[in-house]
Parts: C-alpha cells; sequence; structure tokens
C-alpha cells in the first residue's frame, strides 16, 4: 500500500504552537502517510516588494514553513489567490523557504515551466506526484507564463445559455455598445485569449449563448488545458501516484457543496490518470466522493486560518473553524482501499500554550463523528466501505 494524505488550505503568518492539545495526534496522521500535501495560502515576506493587492494580504514569515514541515507535511502546493500577494519577490521568497524547509513545492515559480513543475516524493520504493493549479477568478496578471512569474493556471470560464428572446435582446444590447465588434477585434489583434463564437455575444464581460433554457456551462480556457492534459500525461508515465491540488474561488452559492462542474472536472482528471484530487477555496468542508475507485475531495476548507474575518465568520454563522485530514491508501492497482477521515479544530490565529498561535487539533467523539457523516454523506453503499474514522 501507498499512501497519500491532504489537508484544508494552511493560511498561516508565522510559527505555530505544537503545545495545543490534540495537535501531536494530527501531526502523526500526516506523518503516516508515503506523502502528505497542503494548500499554502500566503506568501512569504521579501522586503522591498511591492502589494498587488489594497487589502487581505496574507504574508508568512519563512520561519511559517518550517512550522508546516514539522506539522507533517512533506508537499506544499502554491497555485491560489494568495501566492502572487507580493508579485514575482514573493513567488521567489516562497520557494526558497519551502527549500530552506525540506519542503517539495508547485503551483508557482519564475516562469510557467518551473510553477507547473510537479512536486515528487519518494517513498518505499514508490514515486509520488503532485501537480497543482489555480481555476481562477483572477487577473490573468497572477498567471505565470514564458515571461513572467505568476502561479499555474487552469482558468475556468462560464458561459451562460438562455433561450432566444432572451438571447436576442442581448446580442442588442451588445450591438448597441459595441462590446461585440470590441472583443472580436481584440481577438484578431491578439490582445483576447479567446475569440467569440459567432452564436454567442458578450454582456458586461459575461460570455452568452442561444440555449433551451437558463443554464451555467463551465470550461477550461483552451491553451490551459491543452498544456495540462499533456503534463499529466508526462507525470504519469514518471511517477506511480498522482495527485491534483485545485484551489477556486468559482463557489457554489451553498459554501458546504461541491459545484457539479468541479465535480466533473476532477472526474476527467482522473479519467487521464491521476490517483486524487484535492480542492481548497471555500473556507468550509465538503463532501467526499469518488470516481473510478479514486478519492475527490473537493472542498476540505481550512486546517489553518489566520484570518482577519474571525469576528464576521462567527457572525454569520460560517464554520470556518472545522476541518479535516484525509488519508488515502492506494493498492497496486491505483484504487484507493482506503480513506480515513480525521476531523479537526482548525489552527486559530489565538494564542496557544506557549503564546504562538493554536496548531491544529485532532476531534474526538461525538465532535468528530458529526464531521465524519458530514462528509462522507451522499456516499452509495460501495464507496462508503472505502471510508472509515481516523481513530
Amino acid at each position: 500500500m501507498t499512501s497519500i494524505a491532504a489537508t484544508g488550505q494552511l493560511l498561516l503568518h508565522g510559527r505555530l504552537d505544537f503545545a495545543t492539545p490534540g495537535a501531536a495526534r494530527l501531526q502523526e496522521f500526516l506523518r503516516g502517510a508515503d506523502a502528505s500535501m497542503g494548500n499554502l495560502e500566503a506568501t512569504v515576506e521579501s522586503p522591498g516588494a511591492w502589494p498587488t493587492k489594497t487589502k487581505t494580504l496574507h504574508l508568512a514569515a519563512a520561519s511559517a514553513l518550517q512550522s508546516v514541515r514539522d506539522l507533517g507535511f512533506d508537499v506544499a502546493t502554491h497555485a491560489n489567490n494568495h501566492a502572487f500577494d507580493l508579485g514575482p519577490p514573493g513567488i521567489v521568497s516562497t520557494r526558497a523557504a519551502a527549500e530552506a524547509a525540506s519542503l517539495a513545492f508547485t503551483g508557482s515559480g519564475v516562469n510557467i515551466d518551473e510553477a507547473a513543475r510537479p512536486a515528487f516524493v519518494d517513498a518505499n520504493g514508490h514515486r509520488i506526484a503532485v501537480l497543482a493549479v489555480d481555476l481562477g477568478p483572477q487577473g490573468d496578471i497572477v498567471y505565470a507564463s514564458s515571461e513572467r512569474a505568476g502561479v499555474a493556471p487552469l482558468r475556468m470560464r462560464r458561459t451562460i445559455a438562455i433561450p432566444d428572446a432572451e438571447f436576442d435582446s442581448m446580442r442588442r444590447v451588445s450591438a448597441e455598445l459595441g462590446d461585440d465588434l470590441r472583443e472580436r477585434s481584440r481577438s484578431r489583434m491578439g490582445y483576447r485569449q479567446e475569440a467569440l463564437a459567432q452564436d454567442q455575444t458578450e454582456t458586461f464581460g459575461q460570455n452568452i449563448r442561444r440555449g433551451k433554457g437558463i443554464q451555467a456551462e463551465w470550461s477550461p480556457h483552451a491553451d490551459d488545458w491543452a498544456a495540462f492534459e499533456a503534463r499529466l500525461t508526462e507525470v504519469r508515465k514518471a511517477s506511480d501516484l498522482v495527485a491534483i491540488s485545485v484551489h477556486s474561488h468559482h463557489w457554489d452559492p451553498d459554501w458546504g457543496r461541491t459545484p457539479q462542474w468541479l465535480h466533473a472536472l476532477a472526474c476527467s482528471f482522473i479519467d487521464l490518470g491521476a490517483h486524487m484530487v484535492v480542492g481548497t477555496g471555500s473556507p468550509v468542508l465538503q463532501p467526499v466522493a469518488f470516481h473510478r475507485g479514486r478519492p475527490i475531495l473537493g472542498g476540505l476548507g481550512n486546517l489553518i486560518f489566520h484570518t482577519q474575518r474571525s469576528a464576521t465568520y462567527d457572525r454569520e454563522g460560517v464554520d470556518v473553524w472545522t476541518g479535516a485530514a484525509c488519508r488515502a491508501e492506494f493498492d497496486a492497482t491505483g484504487q484507493c482501499h482506503e480513506l480515513s477521515i480525521m476531523p479537526v479544530a482548525v489552527g486559530r490565529p489565538d494564542a496557544g500554550p506557549n503564546g504562538l498561535p493554536m496548531a491544529p487539533q485532532a476531534l474526538e467523539g461525538d465532535a468528530a463523528r458529526v464531521v465524519f457523516n458530514r462528509m462522507s454523506a451522499g456516499l452509495g453503499a460501495e464507496a462508503r466501505t472505502r471510508v472509515v474514522l481516523a481513530t
């Protein structure tokens, strides 16, 4: 058996207090896997770097990466909406801090080749590969290319289908504003990444097409998808297991539900040879799923969450303080034999026993069972036999 552990996002600013009760049990769980992966939703401080945002920066001291390693992680993924908070200098500093902490690193880099390059972990005679992509929405400046630093992209675009009468009205608005003509001109000159089809219009930045009813259709950017598919095919040949980390802020109105299009995207990854898909972005837990015997963890919420909005989440009753660590055991055929779930209390910015921010801690008893039941809800009988509550 070969195992991969994954958790919710790691949003931390400095060292953690490992004297937090229950932290040692979580450390043991993560270290028990052949490879443990987590999404680092912060960028390491870079003196003189200019912030790329006007609010909600998540900047971490280099020592924070050592705490990530000490918690039990082998791989830090960095394709998300806070990886570019300090622009290219932050990308460089974060990678350097990860290397100093002996963390494998993927998802951002000085160019697209480095950002898209997988992280590898060799354990017990097996090679485990981790790929990371950001699904957006973000400005194109944050995404790496051959000419600039940034994060690895798999940009998702929504097209809305609407009935004929509504479509004709939208096209008339677009024609009066000159939107379609402008966008087609931009496409011909190479300023627009994807051309509008003849049966589409664009109004207020939204692609719209004719349809029989009102529905949203999601698809990846064609060039991003082609590059990702080729990369996954290549990585699959060079490794025994492949895990894919995806970060998305295209949330369902119900934050606790994985969008159907995201589940379908994860299934397509598995059809291409991936063994496990791990999602973050929404700050709350979502149920697990399986496709062809392989786990889809569509939304693992948080593991460490040094948010500036604690009071707001608490006031609105959004549970950002319950998370989970999951460990998947794969057999020789690449099937997930067992998915073990350890419910956790998310690491808060509050001070722990030694005055540092609290480390995440394993939940026990009824509190753990409630989380486990929520995450396994909706599984069929066969899939349910694969899922266990960590003890």
